[in-house]
């Protein structure tokens, strides 16, 4: 079984070097790593070095670039496209992985044979503040299409940034992608869309790092709630569709309560 990282980068700062440091310290070094620069006006020379020091470990590396300048989420998409691995791993600049990743990565799809979407738990870090750590409950087993299409419609986004996910690639296209018409939702809804067609195992160890850094779109969100409550709401209702048509049941008063809940937190912060 094949894994490739995938790193979308855009003028990459010195933050990448945590993100290529966690993956030449893995224990498990069966995996490539294709990187892909967006046209960086900037900071190039981050994605030489981390070229050399993936090398140097043995582990597979490439840079590509798209043929033109994409969009954020276009370019995500078209990352995914380039790579042939039976399995993907999307990773962001600044973002890190435990040394242990990649071996329990291994061990969960081994022991979930109908498993083609994995994510684990992990921890947020922002500027001058502790770490924030996530403690989802629907890890250690794999959880059905039938649970996740009632979970997904009660409680919406469980499954943490794309930096906690792996899939299978075919997985990936049949779910439709990143919707680039959700630029700030897009992997929100991706998830949540995989998990309703094919179920999720989830990774109880805390295995990655969430980097809220200056560089990143992430950061320029915060304060502001209307972009992400719009983008909500629109998946929300898509969910709606995708569980029908995967054969699932609407649960009408929990998604009642999702859309009372988002807006409760949007005009408690407005």
């Amino acid at each position: 079984m094949t894994i490739e990282v995938l790193i979308p980068v855009r003028n990459p700062t010195e933050v990448f070097s945590k993100t290529i440091e966690s993956l030449a310290a893995q224990l498990d070094k069966n995996f490539s790593v294709l990187i892909s620069d967006n046209f960086s006006k900037q900071g190039t020379e981050h994605i030489e070095v981390a070229l050399k020091k993936l090398s140097a470990v043995g582990i597979s590396a490439k840079k590509i670039q798209p043929p033109s300048e994409l969009g954020r989420v276009e370019h995500w998409n078209w990352l995914h496209q380039q790579s042939q691995a039976v399995w993907l791993k999307p990773l962001f600049a600044g973002d890190w992985l435990e040394p242990i990743y990649f071996t329990r990565l291994r061990e969960t799809i081994s022991a979930y044979p109908k498993c083609r979407y994995v994510f684990s738990n992990g921890y947020t870090h922002r500027p001058g503040e502790e770490p924030l750590t996530g403690e989802n409950t629907r890890t250690g087993k794999f959880n059905s299409p039938k649970e996740m299409q009632d979970v997904v419609l009660r409680y919406g986004m469980q499954f943490g940034p794309p930096s906690a996910a792996a899939y299978e690639r075919k997985a990936f296209f049949e779910a439709g992608g990143y919707d680039p018409k959700l630029p700030i939702c897009a992997d929100s809804y991706l998830f949540c869309k995989m998990a309703a067609m094919f179920g999720v195992a989830g990774m109880p160890e805390k295995l990655f790092h969430f980097q809220i850094h200056g560089a990143r779109f992430s950061h320029e969100l915060r304060g502001r709630q209307w972009g992400p409550f719009r983008e909500s709401i629109s998946y929300y209702f898509r969910l709606v569709g995708d569980v029908r048509r995967a054969g699932g049941k609407v649960p009408v008063f929990g998604f009642l309560r999702l859309l009372a809940r988002a807006g409760k937190n949007y005009f408690s912060k407005s």
